[in-house]
């Protein structure tokens, strides 16, 4: 019989947008919801670090992600 390892559960916590937008240069931008609400994901430290924000302002940040790389 094997032992499994032990898997710390991931935390989660929610920043406001401005908040996350200085802290994280590197975030994912997803839809989990209606297609409306967007959630901005960035994990660090075994922490999920989330912001809410409307699909235009997704869309305003998708495209400045753009214009950088």
């Amino acid at each position: 019989m094997s032992i499994a390892p032990f898997k710390p559960r991931m935390q989660e916590v929610l920043l406001d947008t401005e908040v996350f937008e200085e802290r994280f240069a590197e975030y994912d931008i997803i839809s989990e919801f209606t297609g409306i609400i967007y959630t901005l994901v960035a994990v660090e430290d075994n922490v999920r670090y989330l912001s809410f924000v409307t699909k235009s302002y997704a869309e305003v940040l998708r495209k400045q992600k753009e214009a950088i790389a």
